[in-house]
């Protein structure tokens, strides 16, 4: 192949790389990220606890609407690595977290309240959902 058509398509193949990277980085810039609060379906629930020892609040909400939320508060704490807390619909203070039913004893407790370990590890029996159904994976592909 001749060398000029080796370096036209060389300037193609760098202009093509430039657009992409710029689509990318205007996409993610723009809030048009892929993913998100966004792409989640409402009906599915999740819990809530409130934090605050004069309410206590229990509660369930969707699922799309505590992440947007969460979404929202962390544009204002972009330092933040960890979920702000929302406001309880009971006293109206901003001390509301994700939370978990304990699926064996029934103990509503806060999600990672256990440290180093699964996120819904309950505090009062020990039981781990997320931990059975990974062993249970891990059994059915050993077979």
């Amino acid at each position: 192949m001749e060398e000029s058509k080796k370096k036209k398509i060389l300037i193609g193949v760098i202009v093509v790389c430039l657009v992409a990277a710029c689509v990318i980085f205007w996409r993610t810039r723009s809030g048009a990220e892929i993913g998100g609060a966004a792409s989640l379906k409402r009906g599915k629930l999740i819990w809530v606890k409130c934090n605050n020892p004069d309410c206590g609040a229990e509660y369930q909400i969707d699922r799309k609407d505590y992440f947007q939320q969460i979404e929202e508060k962390q544009q204002s704490h972009a330092a933040s690595l960890v979920a702000p807390p929302l406001e309880c619909k009971e006293c109206g203070k901003a001390s509301l977290y994700r939370a978990v039913k304990c699926e064996k004893c029934g103990k509503i407790f806060f999600f990672e309240s256990v440290p180093n370990d699964y996120g819904d590890r309950c505090p009062n029996c020990g039981y781990s959902k997320i931990e059975e159904d990974r062993k249970k994976a891990a059994d059915q592909r050993s077979r």
